[in-house]
């Protein structure tokens, strides 16, 4: 079975100068973070791109540049990520895309409750068919 990716963030903007920027994500279950950092060449690239994604844990990874990267999360909470740069040129600006994503692993049926229906289900079966076959074998016994 394939998880469904729920998308926590997802957007860009524009930085002036040195920047930083955060956001709070609340997982609610055990999964798989990928996060992609990219540096978009409008007007012109960043001098410096950066992000760090930490728990109550603490870190999750290292400081990171642009690119994906993604994290095993063990455990449901708040995860901080935190992106920040330096724009350069003439007019000090750039542009950011972020996207973070989020896969929760796979949560495994519980069978047990299922296999004592399903074992109940033949023993009365079996059952009513003995019954039925001692019936007939007795309507069989009288009639000779």
């Amino acid at each position: 079975m394939q998880s469904k990716f729920l998308w926590a963030y997802d957007g860009s903007g524009f930085m002036t100068g040195t920047q930083s920027f955060s956001d709070t994500f609340n997982l609610t279950a055990p999964g798989t973070l990928t996060v992609t950092l990219s540096n978009v060449a409008w007007p012109q690239k960043l001098a410096s791109l950066n992000l760090m994604v930490s728990s109550a844990n603490g870190m999750m990874g290292p400081e990171m540049g642009e690119g994906t990267y993604s994290f095993n999360v063990l455990a449901g909470g708040n995860v901080f990520a935190q992106w920040f740069g330096t724009a350069q040129g003439p007019l000090n600006a750039g542009v950011y895309s972020l996207k973070i994503e989020f896969a929760p692993s796979a949560t495994a049926v519980p069978l047990p409750a299922s296999v004592v229906l399903l074992l109940s289900g033949l023993a009365l079966l079996l059952w009513r068919g003995r019954a039925r076959n001692a019936a007939a074998l007795g309507q069989a016994l009288r009639t000779i």
